[in-house]
């Protein structure tokens, strides 16, 4: 009949075109999720919640019920997308404890989720902490976002960015980071003085 692996491709395909393919991948994704293939409920989850055109309540609750099986699975990216979700629907404590867990098992783009937690909750200095040490370990956007927060000619500035060029090539680098204006207004007396 098919191949489950092959129905998540084809429907996550279809998904980023959009329009009138939207049915299709909706049909092709639910066809992988039915047959038991994890990274699919993701991923019809991220349909759901970012880029169906229909999407309403009933869809945001089909997709925090099949995150929540997926991570209760130990699908990979599962923790990241739900506690993300969590946070948008203003669930900080589930979301920072998820994002904390997928953090924990070395999942990636997780920092920068679980550092916007902790600046939604008022717990700026622990969220530069982990932006600084994502950057320094090679992470594009938390690199973009602390290079925002520093004066580019201090000290901390310098160390960032020599620890981040380390940890990465020319052809890893993002060449732009879009940021929301005032999304990261961090205390600044939890930024170092240089």
């Amino acid at each position: 009949m098919g191949d489950p692996e092959r129905w998540l491709q084809r429907g996550s395909a279809l998904a980023d075109e959009g329009g009138a393919d939207e049915a299709e991948a909706l049909a092709l994704l639910r066809a992988a999720v039915a047959a038991g293939h994890g990274p699919a409920k993701v991923r019809l989850a991220e349909f759901l919640l970012l880029q169906c055109a229909t999407a309403d309540a009933a869809s945001h609750e089909e997709a925090l019920r099949l995150l929540r099986e997926a991570v209760a699975a130990g699908v990979p990216g599962a923790r990241n997308m739900l506690g993300v979700t969590l946070w948008d629907d203003g669930a900080l404590d589930e979301a920072e404890t998820l994002l904390r867990a997928a953090l924990a098992d070395g999942e990636p783009d997780v920092a920068v989720n679980l550092a916007g937690v902790l600046h939604q909750k008022g717990a700026d200095a622990a969220a530069f902490a982990l932006l600084r040490q994502a950057a320094e370990r090679g992470d594009g956007v938390a690199y973009w976002i602390v290079m925002r927060l520093l004066p580019a000619a201090g000290r901390a500035a310098r160390e960032v960015t020599m620890a981040y060029e380390a940890a990465t090539s020319p052809e890893e680098r993002p060449v732009c980071v879009m940021l929301i204006p005032g999304a990261w207004e961090l205390d600044p007396s939890v930024l170092p003085v240089d």
